[in-house]
């Protein structure tokens, strides 16, 4: 059976991504995400290996015991305001990365912007200098 630590967990999904067995499964609304642990008797540790918070154990089968879930709010995007990521995980970058690399070179927090943003403001950027160094060229 599989015991959540609730307090180190990221809610990254890790763990639901590899149950061989799909004993995690994980529900995601425009606001909330959880994640579900049923009763797992298999001696399968995939999960407890993959999770990188270690916020996973395995224990004995306890039919008793309430199968766990966790849940999180999403945070919004600093830009549109869709909501995309979990606290912990964006806490969990932040804490790896060192400062200077947080920002990007126009000083944008760019963990605090969900992947379509960022993928909108760097093509962006990209078509801008791809413009201006052919605007240079051609003088």
């Amino acid at each position: 059976m599989i015991r959540v630590d609730a307090s180190k967990c990221l809610g990254c999904y890790s763990c639901s991504n590899v149950c061989p067995n799909k004993f995690i499964t994980r529900e995601e609304t425009e606001d909330r995400r959880t994640i579900h642990f049923a009763r797992c008797s298999e001696e399968c540790d995939l999960c407890v290996e993959f999770c990188p918070a270690k916020a996973l154990t395995l224990v004995p089968l306890d039919l008793e015991c309430e199968e766990p879930s966790v849940s999180f709010e999403l945070v919004p995007c600093k830009i549109c305001g869709a909501k995309y990521a979990t606290e912990p995980m964006l806490q969990r970058v932040e804490a790896s990365l060192p400062q200077e690399l947080q920002k990007d070179t126009s000083g944008l927090a760019w963990i605090r912007i969900c992947p379509v943003c960022r993928r909108d403001l760097e093509a962006e950027r990209a078509a801008k200098q791809l413009v201006l160094g052919r605007s240079r060229k051609s003088l």
